[in-house]
């Protein structure tokens, strides 16, 4: 990844299934979510990379929950969801 904000939400969302995994690694439907989770905000991270049209990038981070949502470093969901 080259793209500053990709790579920062890239890094939050490694540390984010790194701590799941360390503290929730016997539950398995919690590590299932926690991997959809993953998942969701890395292809996040690669629609910003590729550079994808800012508004549908906002609107695949208003579909996350809440709490994945806060995982996404501030700086970057404002970058996509401020005008």
């Amino acid at each position: 990844m080259q793209n500053e904000h990709a790579i920062k939400l890239a890094e939050a969302a490694d540390k984010y299934i790194a701590y799941c995994k360390k503290h929730f690694s016997n539950d398995k439907n919690m590590m299932e979510c926690v991997v959809s989770d993953y998942e969701d905000l890395m292809s996040i991270a690669a629609r910003i990379e590729l550079n994808e049209d800012k508004k549908k990038i906002a609107k695949a981070m208003w579909d996350l929950d809440t709490a994945v949502r806060d995982i996404i470093p501030n700086k970057v969901y404002k970058a996509y969801t401020e005008e």
